[in-house]
């Protein structure tokens, strides 16, 4: 890919390591915006871009690519003043990373000689600057103009990236599926991690000793698939076991029994394309479990 010179707008955790990453990959870092000084400042010890300012509109003129890593609730007013201001080169393409918006919040607020995507990391930054390169083998989704997704594209090449292109209808779903895989599965595992220390094992090592089971069925997921990869009571269709657990909530952990019924009504399905219990016994453990 040609050497693109580019602006970032938003020079928090994931702005920075973009920028630090494109420009690592041969690309030029022409403006750089934050809306605090010494955010800016911090930022470009790292980057040393020439153009810098707290005003949007000041560090774009020069870029035939823009990104928009600001907050989402901020992207699509960012855009606007942007535009107003006449920030935007001719035929410059836009892209924001939020992972929830699609980019029709940019396409309604740029004239028709410009593009837009949305170019999102399915990755947490919790620092400025991550080294290794952070980009490299994780997916990123594309979405927007036909030349904002062949950019993206080429841009996740350069960062050493996957590609997953998605529709923009799709955005909303995709950002969901995100949160459950990396949010909610917090929320499970300080359930799992509770139910060990009720059980009488210290706090220090409640979590600790479930890791390799974790690791094995992560594992076990990429390798095998779901729903092979699933085991334990719904599974063989162990329902008194089941029967049991529900029982011990009920009488020491009261507060984790929705959730597990929850999570048990929503196993009872794989555990049948698994053609490991019957449609009676389905029957049976969603009668429990309900």
């Amino acid at each position: 890919m040609k050497k693109i010179k580019f602006a970032v707008i938003g020079s928090g955790r994931l702005g920075t390591n973009l920028a630090i990453q494109l420009q690592k990959a041969g690309h030029i870092a022409v403006g750089l915006c934050a809306k605090h000084v010494k955010s800016i400042e911090c930022t470009n010890r790292l980057l040393n871009v020439r153009l810098v300012d707290t005003i949007p509109w000041k560090v774009t003129p020069q870029a035939d690519v823009v990104f928009i890593t600001t907050p989402d609730d901020l992207i699509e007013r960012t855009c606007k003043q942007v535009s107003a201001n006449q920030g935007f080169k001719q035929h410059c393409t836009v892209f924001h990373c939020s992972g929830s918006l699609s980019s029709q919040i940019l396409t309604d607020n740029i004239s028709d000689d410009h593009d837009a995507g949305s170019l999102h990391p399915l990755q947490s930054f919790p620092v400025k600057h991550i080294e290794p390169n952070p980009f490299e083998n994780i997916y990123m989704s594309v979405e927007g103009s036909e030349k904002a997704i062949e950019l993206g594209k080429a841009f996740a090449k350069d960062l050493k990236a996957n590609v997953a292109e998605i529709s923009s209808s799709g955005k909303q779903l995709y950002h969901t599926a995100a949160v459950v895989a990396s949010n909610y599965l917090v929320t499970l595992l300080w359930m799992a991690q509770q139910l060990n220390m009720t059980a009488g094992i210290p706090e220090s090592i409640a979590l600790k000793v479930l890791n390799p089971l974790i690791e094995g069925t992560l594992a076990n997921i990429q390798k095998q698939g779901i729903p092979s990869a699933l085991t334990g009571p719904i599974s063989r269709g162990d329902i008194q076991t089941v029967h049991n657990h529900i029982e011990k909530i009920i009488n020491e952990l009261p507060e984790v029994l929705d959730l597990y019924k929850m999570l048990g009504r929503y196993t009872v399905p794989l555990a049948q394309k698994q053609c490991n219990i019957s449609e009676k016994m389905a029957k049976s453990f969603q009668e429990k479990l309900s």
